[in-house]
């Protein structure tokens, strides 16, 4: 029973494990109940084995909202490093083992911290975009991401969320109604990636997730 909790979250303290799960919980409900969340394909997601999220960017909920439908797994995620200075949000994002980033440059640091967690055999959660769309589309795709799929050589799930733009986009007002989703698609060896090359593989991956939110956008609508 404790081995398959561990399995969750490699190489993390149990604590943080049920501390992950305590607050994804809260999480849960309170999307279900202001915004009507809901996650398809969460049975495409490998319960164990290093696995790269990847996701498209539309609001500061987009980790609770992937976190929420995520069930068979934790996983580690990028965060904004000036988030970091707030002495509350600091403390929760450190336990839940949040890997600062540095946002307009290089961060090598983050990368290898990346690199590292996966090669563990954890799931990592990243938003290839860079930064919030400004008009709720998907886009181009950063070259970072295409190093840390070659350097970690983890499964690929391409990720997409929708709704959460209507909710809170950048620069707006956080609204308390709405709904929201998140849609996993199937786990992409990282060798198929790579030898598309850069280019190709990051479009590649771009489209699969763009596939897939508008794949939701369709269900979120017709519910």
């Amino acid at each position: 029973m404790i081995a398959a909790i561990r399995q969750r979250q490699p190489g993390a303290p149990l604590w943080r494990i049920v501390l992950w799960d305590f607050i994804q919980t809260l999480c849960y409900l309170g999307l279900v109940i202001f915004y009507r969340h809901r996650s398809y394909g969460v049975n495409n997601i490998p319960r164990t084995g290093p696995l790269l999220l990847v996701c498209n960017h539309q609001s500061f909920l987009d980790p609770p909202i992937v976190g929420a439908g995520c069930i068979r797994r934790q996983f580690v995620a990028l965060a904004r490093a000036t988030l970091f200075d707030n002495k509350i949000a600091g403390f929760i994002l450190r336990k839940l083992n949040t890997v600062p980033v540095t946002q307009g440059e290089a961060d090598l640091g983050a990368m290898r911290r990346c690199i590292a967690e996966l090669k563990k055999g954890q799931a990592l959660l990243i938003f290839p975009e860079g930064a919030r769309t400004m008009t709720g589309k998907v886009q181009p795709f950063e070259t970072g991401t295409m190093l840390i799929i070659k350097r970690a050589k983890p499964m690929v799930m391409p990720v997409a969320i929708d709704g959460a733009f209507d909710i809170w986009k950048r620069g707006g007002k956080l609204k308390l109604r709405g709904r929201v989703g998140v849609m996993f698609g199937k786990p992409i060896p990282a060798e198929q990636i790579i030898d598309m090359g850069t280019g190709r593989g990051l479009a590649f991956l771009r489209d699969e997730v763009n596939k897939l939110r508008n794949d939701l956008s369709g269900k979120l609508d017709g519910r």
